[in-house]
């Protein structure tokens, strides 16, 4: 539930982008608008379910479909306004919802950037970049129902070192655009350190204050390389929720390119506490009652510049919960599309 000082917030930060604007939004030639989309989905068999609908279910779905509109306007100003259309993610069930996803302006200045709007949250945003492939999966904390948009104010930054050394700063209102917001307000912040190696190790944390007795605290380790033939990543995060169920995983992605249109693709998640969101999850829910370990694979093979098939394979495994009993294996067979035309 969105608190009344959030919900003043949030329009402060949207009424500041229609007003917070330099004169040289007026000067055509310094205009640049481009349009795209993105598009994913689906053929998928569920060959062995923890739940009744998903075990033997299968069908085609799309899954996502993006719009969006990049400005920049001037040397130094950029925004962005994006809109998502997608299914409510049970088997079977193929009804449509759309909503708005980003609607941000951002200005650089002095090797720094600033952002005001609806835009993505700094908790895995470096992880997303370099994982790069969330048309097959979300990343762990996302797929765990933590917002991957908030509506706030974010600075980003250097803190010299030769550059090597930069923070990510966010205020948060929670402020909600058709479910694109958080509970509540909410401070995140991170520091980035790129090694020589390229190697980038991250280290974020976050404040949460919501509704009752279930503020969020988040403490969360990252590191990973991305080049053009290896993309890695290894991750540790965890988060209290007082009352509420808390969220600890680890993950370890690596994707190899082994021609210039085929790459392979590995991921494992293991749950270190029955995943809090469980059978609420779109696509691939989690037993809420056992601890879980999920592996990712797949061979993506790049069609045209634009357009990827992936064969791929989701196994989620459960160890025994409190009564002893341990969940069914879940066993998805995918052939994922992507159409990218950003």
């Amino acid at each position: 539930m969105v608190t009344g000082p959030s919900r003043l917030a949030g329009l402060l930060c949207c009424l500041a982008i229609t007003l917070w604007c330099p004169d040289s939004f007026a000067e055509d030639d310094q205009d640049r608008f481009r349009l795209g989309g993105l598009l994913f989905g689906d053929l998928y068999h569920v060959a062995s379910h923890h739940t009744i609908a998903g075990d033997g279910s299968g069908g085609a779905v799309l899954r996502r479909g993006y719009l969006t509109a990049n400005f920049d306007l001037g040397e130094h100003w950029r925004g962005r306004a994006r809109i998502e259309v997608n299914q409510d993610g049970g088997f079977e069930n193929y009804s449509f919802d759309t909503r708005l996803k980003d609607l941000y302006l951002a200005r650089k200045f002095g090797g720094r950037e600033l952002v005001i709007g609806l835009s993505p949250t700094l908790t895995y945003d470096l992880i997303e970049s370099i994982w790069d492939a969330r048309y097959l999966m979300r990343t762990p904390l996302d797929l765990q129902g933590v917002p991957s948009r908030d509506t706030g104010i974010t600075l980003k930054g250097s803190l010299g070192h030769g550059g090597r050394l930069g923070y990510r700063a966010m205020y948060g209102s929670g402020l909600e655009y058709a479910n694109q917001g958080g509970g509540g307000d909410k401070l995140m912040g991170a520091l980035t350190w790129a090694l020589a190696s390229g190697v980038q190790v991250d280290l974020y944390a976050d404040y949460e204050k919501r509704a009752g007795n279930t503020d969020r605290s988040t403490w969360q380790f990252f590191a990973g390389q991305k080049t053009d033939s290896l993309r890695w990543g290894l991750q540790y995060s965890h988060q209290d929720r007082q009352d509420d169920p808390k969220l600890e995983l680890a993950s370890a992605f690596v994707v190899s390119a082994w021609r210039e249109n085929l790459s392979f693709i590995g991921r494992v998640d293991r749950l270190l506490e029955p995943s809090p969101r469980g059978d609420g999850i779109a696509y691939i829910p989690f037993d809420p009652s056992a601890r879980a370990t999920m592996a990712l694979a797949g061979a993506e093979y790049r069609v045209a510049p634009v357009f990827r098939i992936t064969p791929n394979v989701i196994w989620t495994t459960y160890d025994r919960n409190a009564d002893g009993v341990r969940p069914d294996d879940d066993l998805h067979l995918r052939l994922t599309f992507f159409l990218d035309l950003e």
